[in-house]
């Protein structure tokens, strides 16, 4: 017993040495990003409506540095100001899935072609989810104009931002003209964030690798008919965003019982249909807007899965 805690810890501390510098650059663009209001000056045009908007929702949402719980009050805000369904809901799938730090430290750990297609699946997630949800409230069969369902919305997540004064944050009363106390405020938060989410899965990629036995891992995600299947859903449970499933991807791969398509349907269903983000959107929304945000969320992953193993079967 004693051998595997001190597998783990020896995993973990690899881990931190590995992906340290990579995700320390994602805070500090994640800070940058936060401290010149870049992210709210697009809730203003993301406000104006129209198609072409969830084409810049779903981008917006791919290079955001907030989690799935981080994003929901921004999707929220854009909601109650009058937004259209489709773009909050491309921000509410493509933003968990990648973030500045998320990408480097895939590219760190698990290399350029799953890095290219974490993000491009990130990218074809949102407009998914935009472009359905449009359609939908189009033809009636959900109610995008009044997406909640009467219940309250307050404790949902410790975001910081009050959706019935979305221009004030409580720091930006005080830092608004200090632009140096503010990145250092901002980055501080983002570390705390990341670092806490980067050492949970650390810890599940050691236990995995002393614990969880090669051939189980193989007979859910590995390389049979279903395992792009098997390892969207494996995700489900699990609380992982856009950084914390890449080692337990990594810890995956390393057995050498996973394949191409399943770490991809891993990467990508894991943060959307996470159970917190699910247990919000369930206490807030609609149940018909709830059960459109879980099936993009498995329908996208597990058919991207499919592609990228075609993909990578072909070009090998």
């Amino acid at each position: 017993m004693n051998n595997a805690i001190l597998e783990v810890l020896g995993v973990v501390w690899d881990g931190l040495l590995r992906m340290g510098p990579y995700a320390l650059a994602g805070i500090v663009v994640s800070a940058l990003i936060k401290t010149w209001k870049l992210d709210r000056r697009l809730w203003v045009i993301l406000n104006r409506g129209g198609a072409w908007v969830i084409f810049l929702a779903a981008a917006a949402g791919v290079f955001s540095p907030l989690c799935s719980c981080g994003i929901l009050p921004i999707a929220v805000t854009l909601l109650e100001a009058g937004s259209p369904l489709g773009p909050a809901m491309a921000l509410l799938i493509s933003a968990p899935i990648v973030d500045p730090a998320s990408i480097m430290v895939s590219y760190s750990e698990l290399g350029i072609p799953l890095t290219i297609a974490k993000i491009t699946g990130a990218l074809a997630m949102g407009l998914f989810a935009g472009f359905a949800a449009k359609w939908l409230t189009e033809a009636g069969v959900i109610d995008g104009e009044n997406p909640w369902n009467g219940m309250s919305r307050r404790g949902y997540c410790d975001a910081k931002i009050d959706p019935a004064s979305p221009k004030a944050v409580p720091i930006d009363t005080v830092l608004s003209d200090r632009k140096v106390p503010f990145f250092f405020a901002r980055a501080k938060d983002t570390l705390l964030i990341v670092g806490k989410f980067l050492l949970i899965a650390l810890v599940i990629q050691g236990i995995i690798e002393a614990f969880v036995p090669a051939n189980w891992i193989y007979a859910l995600a590995g390389r049979g008919r279903f395992s792009v299947v098997y390892a969207a859903l494996i995700g489900i449970p699990l609380p992982i965003n856009g950084l914390s499933a890449v080692p337990i991807v990594k810890g995956m791969m390393d057995t050498g019982h996973i394949g191409f398509g399943p770490a991809v349907a891993f990467m990508i269903a894991g943060p959307v249909t996470s159970i917190p983000a699910m247990a919000a959107m369930l206490g807030m929304m609609k149940k018909r807007i709830f059960v459109l945000y879980v099936s993009v969320g498995l329908v996208g992953s597990i058919a991207l899965g499919y592609l990228w193993q075609y993909i990578w079967l072909v070009t090998r």
